[in-house]
């Protein structure tokens, strides 16, 4: 509940928006993973929200390490998309601060999702490709 309070406060003090910028590349990251999971097994996951973040719960559900390399990927990927959507639309039309900021922020975080700790996407990607196929 604190989280969820100063997260309340962050947004109503962030006058740049960098925060609602934040989120959204969050978000957009962890909606490739639930699509990618939508792709490989044609259902939707159960997904559990925790003051770290959502987390897709998996229910006994045994995955080949090829599934887990496309699933732990397609996080960081989105955000690599996004990245390049906007700066392709702002080539083609005009620069502004806003779209570097979501440009920038969406590299920060599939970038930092890549680090090969516990309970990040780097850390899944190099233990599926270890498992080999």
């Amino acid at each position: 509940m604190p989280l969820l309070f100063l997260l309340a406060f962050a947004l109503a003090l962030d006058g740049t928006g960098i925060v609602r910028i934040g989120l959204l590349c969050a978000l957009l990251h962890e909606g490739g993973h639930l699509f990618m999971y939508y792709w490989l097994w044609r259902r939707w996951p159960d997904l559990q929200l925790s003051p770290l973040g959502i987390c897709l719960l998996q229910r006994g559900r045994v995955m080949t390490p090829r599934q887990e390399f496309l699933l732990a990927a397609a996080g960081p990927l989105s955000n690599l998309l996004c990245c390049c959507a906007v700066l392709g639309w702002m080539r083609l039309t005009h620069y502004s601060y806003a779209g570097y900021w979501f440009a920038s922020t969406n590299l920060l975080v599939g970038g930092t999702n890549l680090l090969p700790l516990p309970g990040l996407d780097g850390q899944r990607l190099l233990h599926s490709f270890w498992q080999g196929p």
